[in-house]
């Protein structure tokens, strides 16, 4: 039976990529979106189907004939209850492997973090189906690199400075997002029993707020100093000049605290060195300068 991919989050960064590997590998692809000429745009070669998440009846049909699942949501409210609906879905349609994008957030104590806490919940609520027939491989990155992208990108590029809550010299787990991409795919690529019920943490280097402005020093041409400061000047500059959720913002300020080990088997997986900070900030320069 040749493999059907069904794709929910596959119009974002990682998502495209995905979907992009996957196309180039021949594999037949289908997307679920609520912007159906954006991914017909994207991937005129993929079947689109128009749904959201509050009717998931269309998700349903639709879901009929493939045999592994992308899901990357981000809707961290309702995170345990839409992955937990729609891996039921799956796997009542036949579905036989299940890739899904969570968080190494999700190893923090118990409910300490709203971001691990939405993650964990979406993790147990597919591993609880009493009608699970196939696997569920789950991606737990560290922190994004692309956060500097929306995060920090105002402040280097108005004051060449970079400004976080650590110690200068305390180090840090972060992921490309070109990384999370690439695993999946090979995962989605490869047969389902080699993978099996598989958790990939995905802390791909260790750097400390120092050794980032360094890089984006390098990368830019021009001197990019580190500063740091309080969390409630960080919390505020979240909330009050980029209107980010309380919460989500609270987290931000302090998640990953202490989640600095590197993933020794990351190589292996991706069949490759993990991407390193300064080659990412390379492929982003303009939006710095």
């Amino acid at each position: 039976m040749a493999e059907r991919v069904f794709v929910i989050g596959g119009t974002g960064n990682i998502g495209e990529r995905v979907v992009r590997q996957l196309l180039e590998n021949n594999v037949q692809v289908t997307l679920y979106t609520r912007s159906p000429s954006k991914a017909k745009a994207m991937f005129p070669n993929a079947t689109i189907v128009q749904g959201d998440y509050e009717d998931l009846q269309p998700l349903g049909r639709a879901l009929e004939g493939h045999t592994r699942l992308f899901l990357l949501i981000v809707d961290y409210g309702c995170m345990g209850r839409l992955k937990g609906a729609i891996a039921s879905m799956a796997y009542s349609a036949g579905v036989r492997q299940v890739v899904d994008i969570s968080s190494l957030a999700v190893t923090l104590p118990w409910r300490s973090s709203f971001l691990g806490h939405a993650h964990r919940q979406g993790e147990e609520a597919i591993l609880a189906n009493p009608n699970r027939q196939g696997y569920y491989v789950a991606l737990r990155p560290s922190m994004f690199m692309s956060n500097h992208l929306w995060i920090d990108v105002h402040t280097i590029k108005n004051q060449n400075v970079l400004r976080h809550t650590a110690e200068p010299d305390e180090l840090e787990g972060w992921i490309s997002p070109n990384d999370i991409a690439d695993l999946a795919a090979r995962v989605l690529l490869e047969p389902v029993e080699k993978h099996g019920d598989a958790v990939y943490e995905m802390n791909g280097c260790i750097l400390t707020p120092k050794a980032r402005a360094a890089a984006f020093s390098r990368v830019l041409g021009r001197e990019i100093t580190y500063e740091q400061i309080t969390p409630q000047e960080k919390y505020n500059y979240m909330t009050q000049t980029m209107g980010i959720p309380h919460l989500m913002a609270l987290d931000l300020v302090a998640l990953f605290k202490g989640v600095n080990k590197q993933s020794m088997c990351l190589p292996i997986l991706l069949g490759k060195e993990p991407e390193s900070f300064e080659d990412y900030v390379k492929q982003h320069t303009s939006v710095f300068e």
